[in-house]
């Protein structure tokens, strides 16, 4: 990895961002130390500098002059290093006793600088600034009295080693940090990285490996699985749905073929044709009804009529299909009839046409697959998860091992090759229920085949789970 492509990673730009961070706190933090430390010593030093004076005017009160000024002499000898200073004058302002000869006249506190003061000697170097005060001696003159700021310069000193050692370490333990975590993060984008790769070459069975710790990362992880086992679904439906077209389209077509030619190579007049083009027209009218079906499941699948979703009614919508469809199940030699249920109907917000076209695909499927005599029975129910739609009927059913594949587009079941259809019932069925987040499912009534569309109160809304229930379920 080059510099450009460092800069660019996340680990790099993890193991800046956690240097910036803690150097700017770090730097904060010293900062507010080394400004009240500074202003705690200065007001030490000042408390100090105010005993000095309290104590010297203690001693010119109750010993006179003479005793102050020998106590100025003693003091200053014995601060040979010039960590205080001291100035004794007497009422005409000249030179009395001290370790300093001359300062200028100030009132209150003030630093001041060692070239202010005259005869100042045997200085520390550095030490350059001293916390003074003047103060009058009744009748007698004036005293200076002054302390280095030297403890206060070293203290400083101190706490700027310690931000320099500090803040080397703070900053070599983010950047430290910074770069494993960022390399953890780095890692987990990679792995997402190489399976889209991986996908985008071919290899739909590719999947983001998971850490298993359930950080934000694994969360995305796991959606981008999810979106990648959907696509692999829906890969392996458009195959098996180019592989079934191409097998049921291919006898109609070829049919249409043949009745054509028959037609071309015919000298007879159109009346004595006319069944051959009946016929061809029956069979152009198959093919374009089965891309009508594939185009309405695709729209579905897309979400296109949500938009036209209202408050629908189960119950009103099985009476009106089976109104429809009880003289059709008749002229077949079945019987037709719709269970009665207790409770209120229930409601389901859903498209009215498309739900009542599942029903009808549903009777429809039962009615072209069973024998004469078969009940086909339709029921609608409120149940506390939601509203449950139920068609079954007592015919040869279908085997267990098929009930997955019914569902898919253009799959016909061997037996019902020899019976009208395109195969496209049940995958309409599926669609429509996935458009109304419902579920459906088959199971064996032995005899016969009960197909189940479960509804949840989630997705039909809790106000009319409320409507039916009169409570929230």
């Amino acid at each position: 990895m080059n510099l450009a492509e460092l800069s660019r990673s996340t680990a790099f730009r993890l193991a800046a961002t956690f240097a910036c961070l803690f150097a700017a706190a770090v730097l904060a933090l010293f900062a507010f130390l080394y400004i009240q430390v500074g202003r705690g010593l200065e007001t030490q030093l000042e408390g100090r500098l105010n005993n000095a004076r309290a104590q010297f005017q203690r001693v010119h009160m109750r010993d006179g002059f003479n005793e102050l000024a020998g106590l100025v002499a003693d003091d200053a000898a014995v601060s040979g290093d010039n960590e205080s200073i001291y100035l004794l004058n007497g009422t005409d302002g000249d030179y009395v006793v001290g370790n300093v000869k001359s300062a200028p006249a100030f009132k209150g506190v003030r630093w001041l600088d060692g070239t202010e003061l005259g005869g100042l000697s045997n200085t520390v170097p550095g030490a350059q600034r001293y916390l003074a005060l003047w103060f009058t001696l009744a009748g007698d003159g004036a005293m200076l009295v002054g302390l280095s700021d030297s403890e206060l310069r070293r203290t400083r000193e101190v706490l700027l080693r310690t931000l320099l050692y500090g803040l080397a370490g703070t900053v070599l333990l983010a950047v430290g940090s910074g770069f494993f975590l960022g390399q953890r993060a780095q890692h987990q984008i990679d792995r997402v990285a190489h399976t889209l790769t991986a996908i985008r070459r071919g290899d739909l069975k590719a999947r983001v490996s998971l850490t298993g710790a359930g950080g934000d990362i694994d969360i995305v992880s796991r959606q981008i699985n999810d979106t990648l086992s959907q696509l692999e679904g829906l890969f392996e439906s458009l195959n098996h749905s180019s592989t079934d077209i191409a097998h049921d389209l291919k006898t109609p077509i070829g049919r249409l073929r043949q009745k054509l030619e028959t037609l071309r190579d015919s000298r007879g007049t159109i009346a004595e044709n006319r069944p051959l083009i009946e016929i061809a027209i029956d069979e152009v009218d198959k093919i374009v009804g089965t891309f009508e079906a594939l185009l309405n499941i695709a729209q579905l699948e897309a979400g296109a009529r949500r938009a036209r979703f209202t408050t629908v009614n189960l119950q009103t919508i099985a009476a009106n299909v089976l109104e429809a469809y009880e003289a059709v199940a008749e002229d077949a030699g079945m019987a037709l009839v719709l269970k009665d249920t207790s409770g209120r109907p229930p409601l389901v917000h859903g498209d009215s046409d498309l739900l009542s076209q599942l029903l009808v695909n549903l009777i429809e499927n039962a009615i072209r697959h069973c024998p004469a005599g078969t009940h086909i029975v339709i029921s609608v129910s409120g149940q506390a998860g939601g509203p449950l739609l139920t068609v079954s009927d007592d015919g040869p059913g279908i085997p267990e091992s098929e009930r997955d594949n019914v569902f898919r587009r253009l799959y016909r079941l061997e037996k019902s090759r020899t019976t009208p259809g395109s195969g496209l019932g049940l995958a309409l069925v599926k669609a429509i229920a996935d458009v109304h987040e419902a579920r459906v499912s088959l199971s064996d009534k032995q005899p016969g085949v009960c197909v189940e569309v479960a509804f949840s109160w989630e997705a039909t809304a809790p106000n009319l789970a409320k409507a039916a229930f009169g409570r929230d379920p």
